[in-house]
């Protein structure tokens, strides 16, 4: 969860290095967004799984911000699928929501 964490404040601190590495950053995104918990397994790995799809969600979101990184065909291909999945489309959408109504609040008193 905190290298998702680590790569959203890179993707705004600097977009142009994120996006030179981004073929390379999807494909771990990728896992974690298609992980399945055994259908055996106790709560709290349901519940971890979920918290990790939401980290990784949320890394897509800030590579999405980036001007060029739709553009690439692997980024292209990853948000398609992540919209063909109903489960992963509802996920993804909500937290656009978020990251939308987080960004017009001042988070930081800088004061």
């Amino acid at each position: 969860m905190l290298t998702f964490i680590m790569l959203a404040r890179l993707s705004t601190l600097c977009p142009s290095a994120v996006l030179q590495r981004l073929d390379r950053l999807i494909e771990p995104l990728r896992a974690t967004c298609t992980t399945k918990v055994k259908a055996g397994s106790v709560k709290q790995e349901f519940e971890k799984q979920d918290e990790l799809k939401r980290s990784a969600m949320r890394a897509v979101a800030a590579l999405l911000t980036i001007a060029e990184a739709e553009k690439r065909p692997v980024m292209a291909e990853f948000t398609s699928q992540i919209r063909a999945n109903p489960e992963m489309a509802s996920l993804f959408e909500s937290i656009q929501k978020d990251s939308v109504s987080l960004a017009g609040m001042d988070l930081m008193d800088t004061s």
